[in-house]
């Protein structure tokens, strides 16, 4: 969670919710912010080892059963689903 909370304040560009909640036996957590995510492939594919920045999302999904990121004109929500 704290990966995506980061990420959310580093990139969302102003107000960021978070939720926490359970959908049948799994834990979601959930950050929505203003920010807009342009890589369909976001956190799905390595960063460059040169490159500084840019792996948060890369560390969400390993641990998590599912990983959902919604991107559209009102901002960005990214849903993580872990075993509850």
């Amino acid at each position: 969670m704290a990966e995506l909370t980061t990420n959310s304040v580093v990139h969302g560009a102003g107000s960021d919710t978070l939720r926490i909640g359970a959908e049948s036996d799994r834990i979601v957590c959930e950050v929505h912010d203003s920010g807009q995510l342009n890589d369909p492939l976001a956190g799905r594919r390595p960063s460059h080892p040169t490159q500084p920045r840019g792996r948060g999302l890369l560390l969400v999904h390993p641990l998590a059963d599912l990983v959902r990121v919604h991107t559209g004109p009102d901002g960005t929500t990214v849903r993580r689903h872990l075993p509850g």
